[in-house]
């Protein structure tokens, strides 16, 4: 629980799940995209349906010269419509910061003009390791009303609790 918001992992970041990802994301393989979710695949879709996605952001610098975003990809096998609403006004890496300064992620957020209210929104990203961007989407998100938020995200640290 994320104060009074579910929230839900699938793996721990251990270091084959960091490998994994590291390939994924810092080499560019889009092709590995499935394999982090497909098992679970059939329950999150039945855990989740109705819900809409809202992806954590990276800066549209880093999705450029990536080719792709990276949340996005491995959530879109969920096949749940996806509202890319929150943005990353800077392309400040996170994993390049400190704990004190990851907390203030959300001054590096916003959230566009949207209307989300009485939608189901399922935020998700990558990995949790301080809970500072989750926790900024949250708030962003519930400035629009929605009818109901959850959280998913592929990976943790071991020591936080979702």
């Amino acid at each position: 629980m994320i104060g009074d918001i579910e929230g839900y992992y699938i793996y721990n970041y251990d270091e084959e799940v960091q490998k994994n990802l590291y390939q994924f994301k810092g080499c560019f393989d889009i092709e590995l995209a499935p394999i982090f979710l497909e098992y679970f695949r059939p329950f999150l879709k039945l855990k989740y349906f109705g819900y809409y996605i809202v992806p954590a952001p990276s800066h549209k610098d880093a999705d450029k010269e990536r080719g792709f975003n990276h949340v996005v990809e491995i959530f879109k096998c969920l096949n749940l419509k996806m509202i890319r609403c929150v943005s990353k006004t800077n392309n400040v890496k996170q994993s390049d910061l400190k704990a004190g300064e990851r907390a203030k992620v959300a001054n590096h957020l916003e959230i566009n003009d949207v209307d989300l209210s009485g939608k189901k929104i399922l935020i998700v990203d990558d990995v949790y390791t301080t809970g500072s961007t989750v926790k900024a989407m949250i708030n962003l998100v519930k400035s629009k009303n929605p009818k109901k938020i959850k959280v998913l995200v592929m990976s943790k640290t071991k020591d936080l609790q979702i």
